[in-house]
């Protein structure tokens, strides 16, 4: 914090309380706070705190923590995909709240409103969290999920603008200088190079650990970036099995072993199946905690090694699959750039000729 309060006491110039210290001559006049905390925010003011009745709350500490709230909230609820960038970063946040949990909520909110607060003059708030550096790294907070980069980082500075409008606070004096301060410290929370993408596996939800039972169920726990993976091979399996319209006839053959176990009531070969191509996809897009250890692609797609497999795959049945898949990710929501991103991955020249061997 020492770097944040010295950006302020020079770019705040008037701004910024520099109390002296008390001497003891009576006469010694008391100076005022103007610092930007009590002149742009409200300061010490006490005010009722909407969020606990019967409790005071100092207003400069509630305008900064409403701010906070909205842009977190701007960010989660994303309309129109507006931040679809920055929700990888927010992940284990996103799926505590859909689960109901809201402790990591309200600690994002008192952490980020205490910061805010004593960068910008409070006396009575100090941030006692993670340096920014360290908060905004993967390996040493596990609640980050990924690297940001300099194009997020602009576009999380725009939700807190996008808060602050929220909160009727557009005043250029008060955004410009809140403004500068998340700007002085970009260096330490900007991790990643602009040139370097940030991995599939990531952008899903990563290695965070989320619970995909049914209701009633056990708690099941998989890793976030996981869990949308199981779901669309899970639907595409499905889909070619039911086979509606007879749509994948052509691919009925090649799936002759299983769709007999599942008719006689064993899933035991369709759980593998799942289990398998979803392991063999998050080790691909990125996954460092699952690998895939199963027949390399050659031999699991060739009868000769594989007694499961029926047949031989022509390009024209592969395609097929891939449309598939294509449809089991639609049915579970999977945003078009990504399904193409699959599609990219399923058609390269290395998979697809392992697999194709008619």
């Amino acid at each position: 914090m020492k770097k944040v309060n010295y950006w302020l006491s020079s770019v705040l110039i008037g701004a910024m309380a520099v109390l002296s210290s008390c001497n003891d001559d009576d006469d010694q006049p008391m100076m005022m706070d103007d610092s930007f905390y009590a002149v742009q925010l409200g300061g010490e003011t006490r005010v009722s705190d909407p969020n606990n009745p019967g409790q005071m709350i100092e207003q400069g500490f509630l305008n900064l923590r409403t701010v906070v709230t909205n842009t977190v909230l701007t960010i989660a609820t994303n309309e129109d995909g507006k931040y679809d960038a920055l929700q990888p970063y927010f992940s284990v946040l996103l799926n505590e709240v859909g689960s109901g949990e809201t402790s990591g909520f309200t600690t994002l909110v008192s952490d980020f409103t205490e910061f805010l607060a004593e960068a910008t003059g409070s006396k009575n708030f100090t941030y006692s969290g993670l340096d920014m550096e360290a908060a905004h790294d993967p390996a040493r907070n596990s609640r980050m999920n990924g690297r940001i980069n300099n194009a997020d980082y602009d576009l999380f500075v725009q939700a807190v603008v996008e808060g602050a409008a929220q909160a009727n606070i557009t005043s250029s004096e008060v955004i410009g200088p809140v403004g500068q301060l998340l700007e002085s410290v970009r260096q330490p929370i900007v991790q990643r190079a602009d040139g370097e993408g940030l991995d599939l596996y990531t952008r899903l939800g990563g290695n965070v650990l989320v619970d995909v039972s049914a209701d009633g169920d056990p708690a099941r726990l998989v890793e976030a970036g996981y869990a949308p993976l199981e779901a669309v091979v899970t639907s595409t399996v499905m889909i070619i099995a039911t086979n509606e319209d007879g749509k994948y006839d052509a691919l009925q053959p090649y799936f002759s072993v299983l769709l007999a176990e599942v008719g006689a009531g064993n899933f035991s070969g369709f759980t593998t199946l799942v289990t398998d191509f979803s392991e063999f996809l998050a080790e691909a897009i990125g996954s460092v905690n699952i690998e895939y250890s199963g027949l390399n692609m050659v031999d699991a797609h060739n009868p000769a090694v594989n007694s499961r497999m029926t047949g031989l795959v022509s390009a024209e049945d592969y395609d097929l699959f891939i449309g598939a898949v294509v449809e089991g990710a639609v049915e579970n929501n999977v945003p078009e750039s990504v399904i193409g991103e699959f599609g990219a991955l399923l058609t390269s020249p290395g998979l697809k000729n392992a697999i194709v061997q008619r």
